[in-house]
């Protein structure tokens, strides 16, 4: 863990834990303190001995006449540098549990890897029916193993615990009980309608509880961690609400699972010395930060698919089908938290690694590439890196994939939040820039001096964002933080006279169903250097689009490809502007244009300043018609599919996504005078419009989907549409600086 250069520029739009204050509300009490020496009590005082040490707590909760229960994890983390003065911070997260009938002395927690097993059967069983039938297993599971972190189902999640305040008494007068007060605010959670990941948090706490712990013999197999085990009662507005146990199993926060899988010619990330004699790798970064990661290294020579060149750089779409077959088919994301990383070899320049925002779910998956690495173009400051490929960079390729490792667990750049640094999260470029700046620009500072650990603000996200949010297979990437136009308060935008954002579109009115093709340029109107993003593009991070429809409802079209690590903060000269587009159609938030009407089309340029959220904002109105012909209804009907937005925002020629692929394919062919309906007479729906450089090839769609093209009633190849254009956007960059 490395210390944030400056405090958090940007707030979470979630509830997240802060450092603890000590309430003292018995004489004597004092705060909790591992290294606390108490002086000897005078009697008729009895000594306290709680120990509410760092590390994960299961936590269970029976409400009093409730058939429902409620289980869970309480994180105590005493080593956090933005704790205070006591340097506490508590959070926890709250699941709801299945019935089961009769009393239970002692909850247990999961032991061995039996928590797998047994969490996929609370999966299964939904409905308070079943839950009512179903014939338990043995509680004790064979043979008998440490308990360890438990990870519950997602759908079965409750709420957050925002801890406020801990008090531990070191003694109490008799008769009175050594009792340790735990205050927490409840923010209660609203799960996603179907087939979304983001659900939603209130603004205020649904309520505040108080937790009145007795420590006392912990129940086996709980005996076996080593750790304080409490059990007591749980209390809103003073009355009592039913029994609650705490039991410590874990000296870390949480735990996660990466499985590695390595293409044919590529080289994975290896452990790197560390100073002291060891070596540090995934999970000894982790380890560092609280984290107990578990790495599998896979698969090692995974077959380069049919019709790639992996030295190559690669299509979006093409590492988007290879990571969609190559992924686990067994991995369950409600038993563990398992992120999959796939290293291919691509070659110099194209991109040091890569994350998409969903492949089967949200950040499941990364991927980091061991033949690109450093040039020049990047950053100046490379040192003995220079030009080099990852994989004859040690630890600067660790770096950088433990960066798109961080990415799937829902965090951004330190850039946007902080500023730049030595650590993870910074862009691999801003690193070597703050490494080898002016004082220490000698060749070797980068990147021998690369520090593998995270910084504080991050640290604090991963240990105490709720679980939802940072869980792989949860939140939708970066939907944690605000979009849009900030107010006044959150940024400071620049004058158009200093920094001017430009928004334009090919039009201002589309179909319903047509793809808006929109194009934004940031531009240095001021007679000084201004350090900004070398790359607005929404893959870089830096720039977001908000759709707004006429009621006033916001939808953010997030970029649904992470590509960041060119970006960076730089000089842009006097005059000099910087150029992205994109396509706005669908992201996992959802199509960007659901219904006819007007909408309002945003787009924000943000990042830290020294501390500051500073940026650049504008935007244009955009007209959805409504459908005119039975043409125009059918289309719409046809590319209104998340297959088909998934398809857009691979940028096309993922024929992998099959149902997208049969979609496209009908809709090239309503043009056909045979797909009008009779006396409809309109022309071809305009949604072809918007598709022109995005419809399926017609020779590789006969070659990898030929159930698409084939005639029922002939052998041969249905006449199709011609094949569509190569996207524009591949013949040039997606971003670049002009004078």
């Amino acid at each position: 863990m490395t210390a944030a250069s400056v405090a958090p520029a940007m707030q979470p739009l979630v509830p997240l834990s802060r450092q603890i204050s000590f309430s003292d509300e018995e004489s004597g009490d004092q705060p909790a303190s591992t290294d606390l020496q108490p002086i000897p009590p005078i009697p008729p005082f009895r000594l306290c001995k709680l120990d509410f040490r760092e590390g994960c707590y299961q936590i269970n909760f029976r409400p009093t006449a409730s058939l429902v229960s409620f289980e869970g994890t309480l994180r105590v983390d005493r080593s956090a540098p933005d704790g205070g003065a006591d340097h506490l911070i508590v959070s926890g997260d709250l699941y709801s549990k299945r019935l089961v009938i009769g009393p239970i002395p002692h909850p247990l927690p999961p032991v061995g890897n039996k928590d797998e097993d047994e969490s996929a059967a609370d999966t299964s069983l939904t409905s308070l029916a079943a839950s009512l039938s179903a014939v338990d297993e043995p509680v004790i599971p064979h043979p008998i193993r440490r308990p360890v972190i438990p990870i519950f189902p997602r759908a079965r999640y409750h709420s957050y615990l925002r801890v406020t305040s801990v008090s531990a008494p070191v003694a109490v007068p008799f008769p009175k009980k050594c009792e340790l007060t735990i205050i927490a605010e409840q923010f209660n959670y609203t799960q996603p309608p179907a087939g979304q990941f983001k659900g939603t948090f209130p603004a205020t706490p649904s309520r505040t509880v108080t937790l009145k712990l007795s420590k006392v013999p912990a129940p086996f197999p709980l005996s076996l961690t080593g750790g304080p085990f409490y059990e007591g009662r749980l209390f809103d507005g003073g009355v009592d609400k039913g029994s609650v146990t705490l039991a410590w199993v874990s000296k870390f926060f949480r735990r996660a699972t990466l499985e590695i899988d390595t293409l044919v010619g590529a080289v994975r990330p290896a452990p790197v010395p560390d100073g002291a004699g060891g070596t540090e790798f995934f999970d000894t970064v982790f380890a560092k930060t609280g984290w107990q990661l578990r790495v599998v290294q896979d698969q090692l020579n995974v077959p380069v698919p049919a019709g790639v060149t992996s030295t190559n750089c690669w299509s979006s779409a093409d590492l988007h089908a290879l990571m969609t077959a190559v992924r686990n088919p067994a991995t369950n994301l409600d038993t563990e938290w398992h992120v999959h990383m796939i290293v291919v070899p691509a070659k110099l320049g194209c991109s040091r690694g890569i994350m998409y925002d969903q492949i089967g779910v949200p950040r499941e998956g990364c991927a980091s590439f061991s033949d690109d690495g450093y040039p020049v173009g990047d950053s100046s400051n490379f040192g003995l890196a220079a030009n080099k490929k990852q994989r004859d960079v040690p630890r600067a390729f660790l770096r950088s994939a433990t960066h798109e490792l961080t990415h799937t667990l829902n965090q951004i750049h330190q850039e946007q939040e902080t500023a730049a640094d030595n650590s993870i999260m910074t862009t691999t470029p801003s690193v070597a820039d703050v490494l080898g700046g002016p004082a220490t620009g000698a060749p070797g500072v980068f990147p021998d001096q690369i520090a593998l650990a995270h910084n504080t603000n991050v640290r604090h996200h991963l240990n105490h964002m709720p679980d939802p949010v940072i869980r792989p297979g949860g939140w939708p990437f970066a939907s944690w933080f605000p979009t849009g136009a900030p107010q006044a308060t959150d940024r400071h935008d620049f004058e158009p006279s200093e920094l001017a954002l430009t928004v334009t579109a090919a039009t201002d009115r589309v179909a319903l169903g047509q793809p808006l093709d929109l194009t934004w340029t940031m531009t240095n109107n001021s007679g000084v250097s201004l350090r900004a993003p070398n790359d607005v593009s929404t893959e870089a991070l830096f720039a977001s689009i908000t759709v707004t429809d006429g009621e006033g409802h916001e939808r953010p079209v997030r970029p649904f490809v992470i590509l960041c690590e060119h970006a960076k903060l730089a000089e842009l000269e006097p005059g000099e502007s910087v150029t992205a587009s994109a396509k706005v159609f669908w992201s996992t938030a959802g199509f960007a244009f659901e219904k006819p009407g007007r909408y309002r089309v945003d787009v924000a340029v943000s990042w830290s300043a020294q501390g500051v959220m500073v940026g650049v904002q504008s935007g244009l109105d955009v007209f959805v018609d409504y459908p005119t012909s039975n043409a125009d209804n059918h289309s719409a009907n046809l590319v209104l599919h998340p297959e088909v937005g998934k398809w857009v925002a691979l940028g096309g020629e993922a024929y992998h996504l099959g149902e997208a692929c049969r979609r496209l394919q009908a809709l090239s062919q309503t043009a056909s005078p045979a797909a009008m309906a009779p006396g409809d007479g309109a022309p071809a729906p305009r949604v072809l419009d918007g598709f022109a450089d995005l419809m399926p090839d017609r020779a590789k769609l006969a070659r990898l989907r030929p159930e698409l093209t084939a005639d029922p009633g002939s052998r041969t190849p249905a006449r199709t549409a011609a094949p569509g254009r190569k996207r524009a956007a591949k013949a040039k960059k997606r971003t670049g600086r002009k004078g």
